[in-house]
C-alpha cells in the first residue's frame, strides 16, 4: 500500500514520541520500520498507561471502603479523588516508569528467555487496573511522593472505579514463586469482579491478551485506527470531502486547510493547523 506524506509523517511522529529503552538509534529505527498498524499497537500500549484529563464520576467499591487503610488514609484519598472529579492531571500520581520506558526492542525478540512484559504494565493489561500513589507532598521531579500506599482503579472516559488500596508488595512474588498476600488479595478481588452477575457454571474470559503481551483491547484499537486512516486519508485531497468535513463540524472551511493525523491522548482525528480545530474520528478508552 502506498503511504501518503500525511500518514508517513504521522507514523514517524508516533515512533519519536514513545520513550525508548535503550534510548538509541536502533530502538528508534526499529519503531520507524514498522507498519502503521503495528506501530499503533506500541503507541497505544504506552499511552494507555496514562489517564486523559477530563472530569469523571467516582464509584467506590466496598472492597476499598471495608479496608482499615481507608480510614487511615482518608485525607490522602479525598485529596486525590477531588482531583479525579475535577478532571485534573493525574500523571503526578502515576508510576514514573512510562516516562522513560515505553518501548524496548528486546520485548519482541524470539526465544523462551524473552521478557514480553519489559515495556508493559502487566496488571493494567491483565486486569484493566491503573494504580496511583497517594502521597500529599511533591518530590523534586514534580511528582507526588512515592509512598507505599497505592489506590487501584478501573478508569474509562466518564467513570473512575476505586477498587482497593494496596502496598507495593502487590507487585511481588515470594521466594518460592508463590504470590504475596497483597497480590493474592488483588487476584481474589479481580476474580470476584469478573464473575459478578455471571450465571453459575458459566465461563468468563476476563482479559484476553495477545501472545506479544499486548491486551486484546489495544490490538483491536490499533487495527481500527489504522483502517480508518488508510480508508479516509485519500479523500483529504479532494475539495468535496473537505467541505463535508468542515460542514459536519459546523465551522467555516479555511481557504487552505493544513490537516494532519493526530492523537490527543488516544482520541484519533485530524488536526487543522490553519483553524486550530481537532476533528475527532474515534474516541479513546479513557
Amino acid at each position: 500500500m502506498t503511504e501518503s506524506k500525511r500518514i508517513k509523517n504521522f507514523r514517524l511522529s508516533l515512533a519519536k514520541q514513545i520513550p525508548k529503552f535503550p534510548n538509541n538509534k536502533h530502538s528508534l529505527q526499529t519503531l520507524e520500520s514498522k507498519s502503521l498498524g503495528s506501530l499503533l499497537i506500541d503507541y497505544a500500549n504506552w499511552a494507555i498507561r496514562y489517564v486523559a484529563l477530563r472530569p469523571r464520576f467516582v464509584e467506590i467499591h466496598p472492597t476499598a471502603t471495608q479496608d482499615k487503610q481507608w480510614k487511615i488514609l482518608n485525607s490522602e484519598i479525598n485529596h486525590f479523588l477531588c482531583k479525579v472529579r475535577n478532571g485534573e492531571d493525574l500523571t503526578q500520581h502515576l508510576s514514573l516508569q512510562p516516562h522513560k520506558q515505553g518501548y524496548t526492542p528486546a520485548a519482541s525478540l524470539c526465544g523462551i528467555d524473552t521478557n514480553r512484559w519489559a515495556d508493559k504494565d502487566f496488571l493494567l493489561n491483565a486486569m484493566g487496573f491503573h494504580h496511583f500513589h497517594l502521597g500529599l507532598e511533591f518530590e523534586g521531579n514534580g511528582h507526588i511522593e512515592r509512598t507505599d500506599n497505592l489506590l487501584f482503579a478501573r478508569v474509562n472516559r466518564n467513570r473512575f472505579e476505586v477498587i482497593a488500596i494496596f502496598d507495593h508488595s502487590v507487585f511481588h512474588t515470594n521466594s518460592d514463586g508463590s504470590m504475596s498476600a497483597e497480590r493474592t488479595r488483588l487476584w481474589t478481588i479481580f476474580d470476584k469482579l469478573c464473575f459478578l452477575g455471571a450465571p453459575a457454571g458459566s465461563c468468563v474470559v476476563s482479559s484476553p491478551i495477545a501472545s506479544s503481551g499486548h491486551s486484546d483491547q489495544i490490538v483491536r484499537l490499533a487495527a481500527k485506527y489504522a483502517r480508518t486512516i488508510h480508508h479516509f486519508d485519500p479523500s483529504l485531497d479532494h475539495s468535496d470531502a473537505l467541505a463535508k468535513l468542515y460542514e459536519g463540524a459546523k465551522i467555516n472551511a479555511p481557504v487552505k486547510s493544513k490537516l494532519r493525523w493526530h492523537l490527543n491522548w488516544l482520541d484519533l482525528g485530524l488536526f487543522d493547523e490553519s483553524s486550530n480545530h481537532f476533528f475527532v474520528l474515534h474516541y479513546g478508552p479513557n
